[in-house]
């Protein structure tokens, strides 16, 4: 074997060896789309966070009792169209609740203080009227 063949085997094995480990870190395509539905999720309930802080501000700061007054694509999931869950937990305090496909926490460590990390299936989100939303990250 020559000294080109070896490391053309070398660097193939390199190659695949990146490729796996890619997969096991990022998960496959499917894995990917999982978890950027589950973003474009967290991206509505943003704007829908923010549109109830403002009913709160120019409503003399009373929380609006369920979320009818809003438009549907921001108080349906973008992705099984089922409503968002929404509570209110005190004066100011309220919670909104979706269903995600994926666990966000397993990749938290790219940023730790991510408000939006979440686990698999239903999850509530507390926010207060009074303070701002919460960034959202552009990727888990």
């Amino acid at each position: 074997m020559t000294r080109n063949t070896g490391a053309a085997i070398a660097a193939t094995i390199v190659v695949v060896v990146v490729v796996v480990l890619g997969f096991r870190v990022l998960g496959g395509p499917a894995t990917q789309r999982l978890v950027r539905s589950d973003l474009r999720t967290i991206r509505t309930l943003t704007e829908l966070a923010q549109q109830i802080n403002q009913w709160w501000l120019s409503s003399g700061k009373v929380l609006p009792s369920n979320l009818e007054k809003f438009p549907n694509s921001l108080t349906l999931d973008p992705i099984s169209a089922k409503s968002f869950g929404y509570r209110i937990k005190s004066d100011t305090g309220y919670e909104l609740c979706a269903t995600f496909a994926t666990d966000s926490r397993d990749m938290q460590a790219t940023n730790p203080n991510d408000r939006w990390t979440h686990p698999k299936g239903d999850y509530c989100f507390e926010f207060e009227a009074s303070q701002q939303v919460p960034f959202v990250p552009y990727e888990y």
